[in-house]
């Protein structure tokens, strides 16, 4: 090689190309020291940088210094400006810096910057004030190019609707927010203007390819100026411009987008990818809705190129999936009314068939459930007074696609090297559609015992797996509690051991979690609190020491005081900290909610601090959902709801359509008083829907926990009691399986002890002899298959009981603790249950625990004279 050189001379193209083979790396760089001085052409300078970078073969820092030395020679005679940009952005790409060589540059830039074409002026303006050289080597200049950029533009007049135009626009609006210039403003908004008059032009009642063209980029123009004009700096009288070019915009388009136009043009398959295209570009501001003849049009339009073309040429003009996808997802973002019909089904059916790539199948699955989601949120919404349809009317092809789907899928990630991601968006996207049951045990059962979760990016097995793993835990305990099924054993199992694997990951990598990530994290693992996770107590101690609560929102504030609670942390100085920063605070409905779950779990009980979280509430912010939440978690706290929140409740209760708002409402409510015309109300609903109580365990007992307090209400309609009298009848084995469930909860030694104590001291012959109540059967003690009449049944199990005397012995978990003052008392359901007993004449004794625990037998002498 050397000897090459030394024959005939050094040749610069012959250079970079060698260079480009690393295995004479060393000779070369001898070569370069030896001939850098012979290096005529700035070019081949910039392709030994850019070779050099980008092929990771760095250049001694000794021989860099006399590249960029000659470099800084060459500048200052080279004619090419163009190569003035190149390197330019070679030294900006590979964060060389050079002050000597910049300045350099700078100068020669701003000596002949009037003869740079648009192009090389923008790229140029690019660079240096993306790598902010302007701050670096004082250059006031950067005005003086704005300057030029300006008449540059206002001297383009004559060619103006040039493509070069069109894609310079974008970029200079992007410097100006860098920079503010309003020359350069006042010019870009007068060339938009002309494009528009220019598209309008075009349009003559018919699309044709010109008008769409530059339609789709007029609409990539239009998006970039609205993020410019979002600027604080922009002057209003700007920005009245700018609206009124965007709604100009918008009509045009508005005009343009018809059926008519849609079913007269001979559509080819260009022409149809620039109109699908062209709705995706569709600007940002106003949200668009898609008459639902051209949502038809679209779908058939697929359909008929489904059909139409063989599987290749498909894959080459429409990448069937992908673009179907992006359409659909697009219009679920920006439409208020675009729903996945049938029709799309289908389309989306047909193209599943031939699609074998994981990715592509789990983003559908994202597609199709951001879409079903996005309907249910419309039509789920209190204040959304059209919709009064159930949400479970959702297209028949839809479910047999999603089976399809997922088939597929658990067949490709079988094989599938790395399926980390598209798992994942396949988990969440089917976790989220609720009205649909997948197939998870596959997923667990590889989240649980594959490497996927190790391979996981940290951004989505935070944001995305853990809450869709916390949602699901929520669904399988309340489906669990529902129904009280005993076949969930193996999705418990299955879900605890990737909930173990999540912990274990978690600890692992406890520094990398950023700290406003936490609260949401917790929560969405509280979720899970009924699988009793072994690690967890662990995770939030290190959590607890290692966090700066100060630096907390209040909603964080509030999921963490929830979380903690739901997890069973016990550390009441902790909740008493975190509840004084939201003492005085007006909080929203949510975290009303999630405050007084937590002082329900922790068993805190403060009036004023109860009262005041109430007063803050507006009736806006209610849903079913929260109000369901807030009636029941008022009633655990013994506390009345304020008057208008009440009237607000049931007036929702008389319209509402949702058997589990109706059924949780009225029980509530009948709880705090008898209310004939919310009975009445009720009883029609049961009378309709009594195959629900015969169903679910759970509603079953509800119900008769009710009618035995109704039972005992003075002026109760007796017509009103045979009715429900007769649908528990026929709920009988429900209200068994419930108390089967019920009857696995075992007594602790502690109180087995005190029975054993009792029957020493209390004269059970003569208690049994003065009985009144014997026809009174508790849950415990009758067998299932014979149960006694429903009348008799009181819905509860007792601690133990003699005649007519009922003693409950009663641990912490049966006491609000009411602060600052340390004082007790009962908490709702314990206080609910005393009292149906004494409404039926039963005598309840209390055995407190702690008493027991601290004074022994002498304690339980004291209740010997009954």
């Amino acid at each position: 090689m050397l000897r090459f050189v030394v024959k005939y001379g050094f040749h610069e193209k012959t250079f970079i190309n060698q260079f480009l083979s690393a295995s004479v790396k060393s000779q070369l760089h001898l070569e370069l020291k030896e001939n850098i001085n012979q290096v005529q052409n700035l070019n081949t300078l910039i392709g030994v940088i850019d070779t050099s970078y980008k092929t990771n073969q760095i250049i001694p820092l000794d021989l860099l210094k006399l590249v960029l030395q000659r470099s800084t020679e060459l500048v200052q005679v080279e004619s090419n400006l163009e190569y003035l940009k190149g390197l330019l952005l070679t030294l900006s790409i590979n964060r060389i810096e050079n002050r000597q060589l910049n300045q350099t540059i700078l100068d020669v830039v701003m000596q002949n910057y009037q003869k740079l074409s648009d192009e090389h002026l923008i790229t140029i303006t690019e660079t240096i004030i993306y790598n902010k050289l302007n701050q670096k080597y004082k250059i006031k200049d950067v005005q003086i190019l704005f300057e030029q950029m300006a008449i540059n533009l206002q001297n383009s007049d004559s060619q103006i609707y040039n493509q070069q135009i069109l894609l310079q626009l974008p970029k200079l609006i992007n410097l100006l927010q860098h920079v503010r210039h309003n020359k350069l403003i006042h010019e870009i908004l007068a060339t938009v203007y002309g494009l528009l008059h220019q598209l309008k032009q075009f349009y003559n009642q018919e699309l044709n390819t010109e008008y769409l063209s530059l339609s789709l980029q007029m609409c990539h123009i239009m998006d970039t100026l609205e993020i410019l004009f979002q600027n604080p700096l922009i002057v209003s009288a700007q920005k009245k411009q700018q609206k009124k070019l965007q709604q100009q915009f918008m009509d045009l388009i508005n005009q343009s987008f018809t059926e008519k136009n849609m079913l007269e043009t001979q559509f080819s398959v260009q022409h149809i990818n620039s109109i699908l295209n062209f709705v995706k570009k569709y600007p940002k501001s106003p949200p668009l809705s898609i008459p639902s003849q051209i949502h038809n049009l679209i779908g058939n339009i697929y359909i008929s190129l489904v059909n139409e073309f063989t599987t290749n040429q498909k894959q080459k003009i429409l990448k069937g999936l992908i673009d179907f996808n992006s359409l659909a997802y697009f219009l679920t973002k920006t439409s208020k009314n675009f729903y996945l019909q049938d029709q799309d089904y289908k389309v989306i059916h047909v193209l599943v068939e031939s699609e074998n790539n994981l990715f592509i199948l789990a983003k559908t699955l994202e597609t199709i459930s951001t879409n079903v989601q996005n309907h249910n949120d419309i039509h789920h919404n209190p204040n959304n007074k059209q919709h009064h349809h159930h949400h479970h009317d959702h297209p028949k092809l839809r479910d047999p696609v999603l089976q399809l789907i997922e088939s597929k899928i658990r067949q490709l990630m079988q094989n599938h090297l790395n399926p980390s991601d598209s798992l994942v968006i396949a988990f969440q996207s089917l976790i989220r559609i609720e009205d649909y049951s997948p197939k998870l045990a596959t997923y667990l059962e590889y989240f649980a015992y594959g490497q996927v979760l190790n391979q996981l990016k940290w951004v989505d097995f935070i944001v995305k797996f853990i809450p869709s793993l916390g949602i699901l835990s929520k669904r399988l305990t309340q489906q669990f509690y529902m129904s009280v099924q005993q076949n969930n054993n193996d999705q418990y199992k299955q879900l605890s051991d990737v909930w173990e694997k999540v912990l274990a990951i978690l600890m692992k990598k406890i520094d990398q979690i950023e700290p406003n990530k936490i609260p949401i994290i917790l929560f969405y693992l509280s979720q899970a609190s009924k699988l009793d996770l072994k690690e967890v107590s662990k995770l939030l101690h290190i959590i607890k020491k290692s966090t700066d609560f100060t630096k907390f929102n209040y909603q964080q504030i509030c999921e963490i005081f929830y979380s903690f609670s739901r997890l069973n942390y016990q550390d009441t100085q902790f909740y008493f900290d975190l509840i004084n920063k939201l003492v005085d605070k007006e909080l929203n409905m949510d975290q009303v909610i999630l405050i007084y779950s937590g002082l329900i779990i922790n068993k805190l009980y403060n009036q004023t601090f109860i009262c005041q979280l109430q007063d803050h509430l507006k009736i806006k912010d209610f849903n079913e959902k929260n109000m369901l939440s807030y009636l029941q978690a008022l009633l655990t706290l013994q506390f009345e709801p304020k008057s208008t929140i009440l009237e607000a409740i049931s007036t929702q209760y008389y319209k509402s359509k949702n058997y589990e708002f109706i059924i949780g409402c009225a029980t509530s409510l009948l709880q705090y008083q008898y209310d004939q015309k919310v009975l009445e109300h009720y009883n029609n609903f049961i009378k309709n829907q009594h195959e629900l109580y015969i169903k679910s365990p759970f509603y079953a007992h509800q119900l008769h926990v009710l009618f035995m307090k109704l039972k005992h209400v003075d002026q109760i309609n007796q017509d009103l009691l045979q009715d429900i009298t007769k649908v528990l009848q026929e709920s009988k084995i429900s209200l068994a399986k419930y108390h089967l469930q019920m009857k696995q909860i075992t007594k602790s030694q502690m109180e087995l002890d005190i029975i054993e104590q009792f029957k020493k001291i209390l004269d059970f012959d003569r208690l049994e002899k003065q009985a009144k109540l014997n026809d009174y059967k508790f849950t415990d003690q009758y067998d299932p298959i014979e149960i006694p009449k429903i009348e008799n049944l009181i819905p509860y199990q007792i601690d133990f009981k003699v005649g007519d005397y009922c003693f409950e012995i009663n641990g912490p978990k049966h006491y609000l603790q009411i602060w600052p003052e340390q004082q007790y008392k009962l908490d709702g359901w314990t206080m609910k249950k005393k009292q149906l007993l004494e409404s039926i004449g039963f005598k309840y004794i209390e055995v407190n625990h702690e008493q027991y625990k601290q004074k022994g037998l002498e304690y339980l002498k004291q209740f010997q004279s009954i």
